[in-house]
């Protein structure tokens, strides 16, 4: 593995390219994970000029325990299990995967050929994508996945109105836009104050915050392993590892470490020193009050809020989009088990859709429902 990503049949610049809008499939990224985790990335192209698509394949690191444990996730649904040495289509962090394409409706006789060579590197291992979107799994599907895709998460995504922070607020209903400003009030009355500034700047200062935050959700680790993992963030994407850094009376107290790629703000890490906070609602002035201020007037139409803590990202407006895990192999042992795979993501959605502020989410119900035989 090199120091920087480079595939073989194509520039970094035409992967970039082909990326799009889609940060977490970027040749920088890329270069995070495969630093991160000491594994290897290699890419499958089809197709060129605007027929080209293509994937990133992630290998060489053991994914049991992790949220890319696809067998983890298989059994907790009581479905059939896969190779657990196969090859992961798509970044090993970030939690999207996306089929990568020069033009919105690929040619499908280009995403079967790169399906054919997805297959050809994996050999008897297999391939499994986690975290597709369900336009991908359709494409993918159509090329000659005979697998039912298994729907994983609930994805927030919080739009950001062309009138910016003043427009936003405005699309909230009376009872919210109360509680937002009041939480905006208290937290200018507690004496906070946020700047935004490249990591390379506060990486030192914000890890030992990080180290608190993961071990209030029961993850240890030490500053120095975090400040490796910023450095790491740093060596790969320089100056576009930006952190909205939240101080008290000069000193830090919280952090929110981001991208911009594109039209979107893509939320990565967090921290804070809980024991400074003076509960005044820093989590969600930081990372979304914050953000729908600074990304007025920058172009900026999409905050990614990612994962989890999904009812309190869409009581402030975001919307939930489908997340899928899809066997790619030829003969997958989930293709049997179809009527139960779709039996898994109707409970899934129907969990969903029975709570009335994450169903207020659900923008387009037709992404949540793949048919059983596709």
């Amino acid at each position: 593995m090199s120091d920087r990503w480079s595939p073989d049949t194509i520039s970094r610049a035409g992967w970039d390219q082909l990326t799009g809008r889609n940060f977490y499939s970027s040749a920088d990224w890329l270069d995070f994970c495969a630093t991160e985790h000491a594994g290897e990335v290699e890419a499958v192209v089809a197709g060129d000029g605007p027929d080209a698509v293509a994937l990133p394949l992630f290998h060489g690191t053991d994914l049991k325990g992790s949220p890319y444990d696809w067998n983890a996730r298989l059994a907790d649904r009581s479905l059939p299990l896969l190779a657990a040495d196969g090859l992961l289509a798509g970044p090993r962090e970030g939690y999207q995967t996306h089929l990568l394409r020069a033009t919105p409706e690929p040619d499908p006789g280009a995403v079967a050929r790169l399906l054919a060579g997805v297959r050809a590197r994996a050999g008897e291992r297999g391939c499994v994508a986690m975290y597709l979107s369900t336009e991908d799994v359709r494409l993918l599907q159509a090329a000659g996945v005979p697998a039912p895709a298994v729907l994983l998460e609930a994805d927030a995504w919080l739009p950001v109105p062309e009138g910016g922070f003043d427009a936003w607020i405005a699309t909230l209903t009376a009872k919210r836009r109360t509680a937002v400003r009041k939480e905006i009030a208290a937290f200018g009355a507690a004496g906070y104050r946020i700047r935004h500034l490249p990591l390379r700047e506060c990486s030192t200062d914000i890890a030992p915050l990080a180290v608190r935050t993961e071990a209030k959700y029961g993850y240890q680790a030490t500053p120095d392993e975090d400040l490796t993992s910023f450095r790491n963030h740093e060596r790969s994407l320089g100056d576009a590892a930006m952190v909205a850094l939240c101080t008290l009376d000069g000193t830090p107290v919280g952090f929110c470490l981001y991208y911009v790629w594109g039209d979107t703000v893509f939320l990565r890490w967090a921290g804070f020193d809980y024991t400074r906070l003076r509960g005044a609602y820093e989590y969600f002035n930081v990372l979304y009050y914050e953000q729908l201020r600074w990304a007025a007037g920058r172009g900026v139409r999409w905050i990614h809020a990612g994962l989890k803590a999904t009812k309190a990202k869409v009581w402030r407006g975001a919307v939930l989009r489908p997340l899928w895990l899809l066997d790619l192999a030829e003969d997958s042992p989930l293709t049997a088990a179809r009527e139960d795979v779709h039996a898994r993501n109707e409970e899934y959605l129907a969990a969903l859709l029975a709570d009335s502020t994450l169903a207020g989410g659900v923008a387009d119900l037709t992404q949540w429902r793949l048919p059983a035989r596709p």
